[in-house]
């Protein structure tokens, strides 16, 4: 089977944090034999090729200082659509379709899957009547599909065989877009790298990382942006009494002197923002941890499709406090593998915290466990196979 990916971010190369969980979820489905080629806009370090059994195409479309489509440069800190990006969209949009067009006449796909109903969900146009179609919805691109852009996107829902979803938060916001899609809609929880995010020894994390080895270590991963819901996390530190508990948050964004000027007296030296970190060196937080939070907010213009983060924190089996959006209410049960929280509010979380601490090893097991039951990019491989199955059409007999 071969099966034409497109996708406005992409890690760059080995050592880049782009949307990882991409590039893992095509490797996996790689590895079952499938032939993977995924389209990318082009930017300043893409290494394309073979990579991983996937091979990356670029799309050109503009100068160096004008790559500002995906890769997380179109967005500001609100998620709202940056100027620039909105001039180079045409170009960007373009050049994406006729690479597409290029690569489907050189190597006819049995599908196309598109990443993100907007705005890869435009590329429908460069397909074939005949060639069907997967849409992803990723977060951010189903709240913008309820917007202004709606008709837009229902055109876009209605052209597609089959939407996919890791949530059903998510599948529920495009259909209320367009009822019609609930028929082929399939929801495919994100998975996780089982080779980097894999059970380790707590105290031996610590010691490689030089912190308490005794102190409850609370971990936040992500981008320093308000969907995150890491100012609140912070704030909660305050409310955990006379705990000894430290917050390390891993990640860079255009909030981080926000999140500084938030950490008040009191819980200074307990909160800790340590920047953005490898794959590896993540996983080594979440072995140092008692328990991963993940507060996230909707905040009307996105919401987290997952995270990713949330299956490697289980997959390392540590136990999580997530709020009520993208996979956690699907993933988390309470006093099993973490705690679902209603309210992101300081308020809030902090109990949440308390009691994950408390318990934080009948919850590894729990956390594990669920891993286990539910699996890595490999079952999400299977799941994808047996949706492109579904709508390709066999061949016709001679």
């Amino acid at each position: 089977m071969r099966i034409l990916h497109a996708a406005s971010s992409y890690p760059l190369n080995q050592e880049d944090s782009a949307a990882p969980f991409l590039e893992e979820m095509l490797a996996a489905l790689a590895a079952r034999g499938i032939e993977v080629t995924v389209v990318v806009p082009r930017m300043n370090g893409l290494v394309e090729g073979s990579r991983s059994g996937v091979t990356v195409v670029g799309a050109p479309y503009a100068p160096r200082k004008l790559q500002v489509w995906g890769y997380g440069k179109s967005l500001d800190a609100q998620n709202r659509l940056r100027p620039l990006a909105f001039a180079v969209a045409p170009s960007a949009v373009t050049s994406m379709g006729l690479t597409m067009r290029r690569q489907i006449q050189e190597n006819r796909p049995d599908a196309v899957h598109l990443h993100w109903v907007l705005p890869q969900g435009l590329l429908t146009a460069a397909v074939p009547k005949d060639i069907p179609i997967v849409v992803s919805a990723h977060g951010a691109d189903a709240r913008f599909a309820r917007g202004r852009l709606w008709p837009i996107a229902r055109n876009i829902l209605d052209r597609t065989d089959a939407v996919v979803a890791a949530s059903s938060e998510i599948l529920g916001l495009l259909s209320d877009v367009q009822p019609s899609i609930r028929a082929k809609s399939h929801m495919i929880p994100h998975g996780a790298n089982s080779e980097v995010f894999s059970p380790m020894e707590k105290r031996g994390a610590r010691m490689i990382l030089a912190v308490d080895p005794e102190a409850p270590l609370v971990l936040a991963v992500g981008r320093l942006v308000g969907k995150k819901g890491f100012g609140d996390l912070i704030r909660s530190m305050s409310l955990l009494g006379d705990s000894d508990a430290h917050l390390y948050i891993v990640g860079e964004g255009p909030e981080r002197r926000i999140l500084e000027q938030s950490i008040g007296s009191d819980i200074r030296g307990k909160v800790h923002l340590v920047g953005a970190q490898r794959r590896d060196r993540v996983a080594m937080w979440m072995a140092a941890s008692d328990v991963v939070a993940m507060p996230g907010v909707a905040d009307g213009h996105d919401v987290d499709s997952g995270p990713v983060v949330l299956m490697e924190a289980l997959a390392m089996g540590r136990p999580v406090v997530a709020s009520c959006i993208g996979m956690a209410p699907d993933i988390i049960e309470d006093d099993v593998n973490g705690y679902l929280i209603t309210s992101t509010t300081p308020e809030s979380i902090a109990p949440a915290l308390r009691r994950a601490i408390e318990k934080s090893d009948h919850l590894a097991y729990g956390a594990r466990r669920t891993f286990e039951s539910v699996g890595d990019w490999s079952r999400v491989a299977v799941q994808l196979e047996s949706v492109y199955k579904s709508i390709v059409q066999p061949p016709a007999k001679a």
